[in-house]
């Protein structure tokens, strides 16, 4: 029977270690990569035509110059990514701090000494004007005065003109790319979200909390329904773009992105909160818009987007997205590369289109200069409706009516039709046969027509240098055209020197800014991943590992069967997990299965060669020593154990004690002395032992137990103090029990001490009789607790170590700061009262405590009178409040006779 036990032990040995191993770091690391080679063997998912890159790559960067550049270049790209169509702009670039002012460098190169020369020639024009009236008689001396004083008022204009003129060679590039966002109406940049709140000034601060003011109001998700939101990732602090720019943008998400600890990037968060507003990834926040501002609702294990409408889409939908176990969506990513994920554009094409269209505009000015444009029917047309073209831009980027985009957008299109009409038109052979005409009629002097050939030659030059670049111009202009329109646009920095790469699970290098691609790919492809649960696949490692065991035990004469069933299980669930993952896209825990069939297959065939039924019989008897269930199975997974020695573990000490039971033991006979006992003893214990506590030893009516050993826990502080708290509640059904079967003339009432800390916990004892014990100075002072209870008039002591680490699960009274003996460092004690949840619906408690409190500071800080009020105030209300009472006789006595001057207000604990 034993035989049979052990047997079956095994496996249920094997599941509790990879149950516990579904927690730990490697093993979850390894059961991702697991994750990453099923991902190969699915089919790759399909890559939209609508998602395009504007990459900042290395050609960009060599044309522009070093990274970062001047913000005027995203707003300019804007700006023509609005005149090819684009759909929405996103950001994958950081715009958290302001940038310098600039140096308008068109305007410098180009309009201010246009300006200039318009100005001058005003003046000049002017003054030329009133000397030649003089001089044909048309003025008098004496009316010339009257226009010298409009010619002052003249210059000064002229002056003020020309003031304007050189302010506008500065240019504020924030300003000019938050108007270019509001030009496009569609751009989208980052609102990071920050894990803890971010060290800054004062006036730093006050700055940013009043951005984050505009940030919950106009960034925030409109529609939203929060249903669960217990696996919503939350944050401290935003660090959002700046203000001159997101006040025109079309939104803002979070770019934070989730690594793996292997450094994998598997999924995302696409909602997050914080301080109550909720906000979307970068990119979900335009996907969101695309799709027609769905409502977002948001539950434990999926986020639905409500009625949404699909590009290209005439019906609404809902799309369900689902969450992996830890709340995040695991992304589709495409299998290739990132140069060969989604299309690409070089942010170049966008800066040497308005290059070379500036290039082309001057050559064309000065065509105009040189009377070109003359031998072209409309050519004195042009060059006007380009600037009123510019004029149209100008003037919605000052925050004029959006409407006139369509027309800025018309005017160009023209304007660059009759360019190329002009360039390849008849023009140019026009302007050489009047030259031709002038050079070879004779009637020009010899310098002349020098000066004539000159010009024709200089004519020949310009029309074809000016032709080649229009055709390279509007090669150009054609595939952006082809590129953009209607393209979901992502902008990041994709050169060499980016440190922006990471890893996904197909590749070791991959832009960072290729995630958000894969992002808006998955969610608007509705082809999504999915994982289950630990335990389900747990729950099938159970019926795997037993059925193995059975049939391994069947076949335990024929080695050959029962390798074909172990290594058939093994298929069989590798099987089911690739089948799954491929038909449906939920992955699941492949580990788990696979490792503990394994394993017990091994270890079984292993038992079967070199196990005895004498050895089983011995860990079996060993077993008796321990009471604790955990103790037994650390035992069976480690039959050293059952050797002697100890180990150095933190763990919780519980020590209990009846109040003035030998004066019970003494009213009533053996019988019911032990009856007594044996019954408070057992429920008291049940306690312990359905907390995983551990039973150490009993001394009379005393129990002594401990949380955390031989079995780790996180949470023994909590165990310990939970036990305590129901041991006090118990108490009291039992003691109306034992009144009422008369076991007992008066109840019993139970001092309980609790320490936590580190302490010596192993075997001890001699090699025949041994027990599970613990020893160290913190198991004394644990000892000392429970004594102490009767000092301050209180049931339940706990230590600081132990109250500390409890977080806000219970609710307690401070008391002193006590130092014992052999330990240096005051501890602080607590009278554990209940269960914070319980405490809280009790209001006068609550005063009852507060008040107590206020007093226990004013006693700390040696202000008697003010302690002794509020003591008397709990006394007044609760006559019997034990610690109000020591207090309130402290207080009154150190105020007859204050402590000496260099008290630290810690007392000696010198009785238990």
């Amino acid at each position: 029977m034993r035989k049979r036990l052990v047997e079956f032990l095994i496996p249920a040995i094997v599941l509790a270690i990879f149950a516990g191993l579904n927690f730990v770091p490697f093993f979850q690391t390894a059961e991702k990569r697991v994750y990453d080679l099923f991902l190969r063997i699915r089919p790759a998912v399909e890559q939209r035509d609508d998602i395009l890159f504007m990459d900042v790559d290395d050609n960009a960067i060599a044309n522009v110059g070093l990274w970062p550049w001047s913000r005027d270049y995203m707003a300019r790209g804007l700006i023509l990514l609005r005149e090819f169509d684009s759909s929405y702009v996103t950001f994958d670039i950081e715009y958290v701090d302001p940038s310098p002012q600039a140096v308008n460098a068109r305007y410098l190169q180009q309009d201010l000494p246009r300006d200039l020369d318009a100005e001058f020639s005003f003046v000049q024009d002017s003054i030329y004007g009133l000397f030649d009236a003089l001089a044909q008689g048309q003025i008098s001396i004496a009316e010339a005065g009257d226009f010298i004083d409009d010619l002052s008022v003249l210059t000064e204009d002229v002056k003020a003109n020309l003031i304007t003129a050189v302010t506008n060679v500065v240019r504020d590039n924030d300003q000019f790319l938050g108007q270019a966002a509001g030009f496009h109406g569609l751009s989208f940049f980052t609102v990071n979200q920050l894990r803890e709140l971010e060290p800054l000034s004062d006036a730093e601060r006050a700055k940013r909390d009043q951005l984050i003011l505009y940030v919950e109001d106009a960034v925030n998700i409109d529609e939203i329904d929060v249903v669960d939101a217990s696996k919503v990732q939350t944050g401290a602090d935003l660090r959002p773009t700046i203000q001159p720019v997101l006040s025109h943008a079309g939104g803002a998400g979070f770019p934070n992105v989730v690594v793996d600890d292997d450094g994998v990037r598997r999924r995302i968060d696409l909602v997050t909160e914080t301080n109550g507003t909720y906000y979307a990834q970068l990119v979900t926040a335009p996907l969101l818009d695309w799709l027609g501002q769905p409502t977002v609702r948001v539950d434990r294990n999926q986020i639905t987007l409500q009625d949404a409408r699909l590009p290209g889409s005439p019906i609404t939908t809902d799309i369900h997205i689902p969450l992996a176990t830890d709340g995040r969506m695991l992304i589709n990513w495409p299998k290739a590369t990132f140069l060969e994920s989604f299309r690409h554009l070089s942010y170049w094409r966008l800066v040497y289109h308005w290059e070379v269209e500036e290039e082309i505009v001057d050559r064309l000015r000065a065509m105009d200069e040189a009377n070109f444009l003359f031998f072209y029917e409309g050519g004195d047309q042009l060059l006007p409706l380009y600037d009123f073209a510019e004029s149209l831009k100008d003037d919605v980027l000052a925050g004029g009516d959006r409407a006139q985009i369509d027309d800025w957008r018309e005017y160009r299109q023209i304007f660059f039709e009759e360019a190329g009409a002009f360039l390849a038109g008849t023009a140019e052979e026009d302007l050489i046969a009047e030259l031709d005409y002038a050079i070879n009629s004779g009637e020009l002097q010899p310098e002349d027509a020098e000066t004539y050939q000159i010009i024709k030659d200089e004519a020949r030059a310009i029309f074809a240098e000016t032709r080649e670049r229009y055709d390279l111009f509007m090669e150009n202009r054609q595939v952006l055209q082809d590129e953009v329109a209607g393209s979901f646009v992502i902008i990041g920095w994709t050169g060499t020197s980016t440190t922006d790469i990471g890893v996904n699970p197909f590749e070791h290098e991959y832009m960072n800014v290729g995630t958000h691609a894969a992002v808006v790919n998955t969610i608007l492809n509705e082809n999504f991943l999915d994982d289950l649960p630990w335990w389900i696949p747990f729950a099938g490692s159970v019926v795997f590992v037993f059925l193995t065991t059975l049939i391994i035990r069947r076949l335990k004469e024929k080695p050959v069967r029962s390798l074909l069933v172990g290594f058939g299980a093994l298929l069989l669930i590798a099987a089911v997990g690739v089948v799954l993952f491929v038909t449906t896209g939920i992955y699941m825990n492949i580990l788990t299965p696979l490792l503990s069939v394994f394993l017990t297959f091994i270890v079984l065939t292993i038992m079967n060669f070199l196990t005895t039924n004498k050895d089983k019989q011995f860990i079996r008897s060993a077993f008796s020593h321990y009471l604790s269930p955990d103790v037994i199975n650390e035992v069976l997974s480690d039959p050293a154990k059952l050797g002697l020695g100890g180990e150095r573990k933190n763990i919780s000490a519980i020590f209990t004690d009846v109040q003035g039971f030998s004066t019970i033991s003494e009213a009533i006979s053996p019988e019911k002395l032990v009856h007594l006992l044996n019954r408070y003893l057992t429920e008291m214990c049940d306690i312990i032992l359905d907390g995983r506590g551990t039973i150490d030893k009993f001394e009379g009516d005393a129990i002594i137990a401990f949380f955390g050993a031989p079995v780790e826990m996180d949470d023994h502080q909590i165990q310990a103090c939970r036990a305590a708290i129901q041991m006090k509640k118990l108490e009291e059904r039992l003691n109306q029990e034992f009144l009422d079967d008369e076991l007992s003339p008066t109840p019993l009432l139970t001092r309980i001490g609790v320490n936590s800390g580190d302490m010596v916990v192993g075997n001890m004892g001699t090699d025949t009789r041994m027990d599970y014990t613990m020893m160290g100075h913190n198991v004394n002072l644990a000892a000392r607790l429970e004594g102490v209870n009767k000092q301050y008039g209180t049931w339940i002591l706990v230590s600081e170590q132990t109250y500390d680490k409890t977080g806000r699960a219970f609710s307690v009274r401070k008391l002193d700061r006590v130092r014992v003996m052999g330990i240096t460092e005051p501890v602080r004690l607590y009278e554990l009262i209940d269960l914070r949840e319980e405490v809280d619906g009790d209001q006068n408690l609550i005063d009852k405590l507060r008040t107590f409190n206020a007093g226990l500071t004013a006693f700390e800080e040696k202000a008697w009178g003010e302690a002794e009020k509020n003591f008397a105030v709990v006394l007044n209300e609760y006559p019997e409040d034990g610690p109000a009472k020591y207090y309130l006789d402290r207080s009154r006595k150190f105020k007859k006779t204050p402590p000496s001057p260099d008290w630290d207000g810690v007392f000696n604990l010198t009785k238990k």
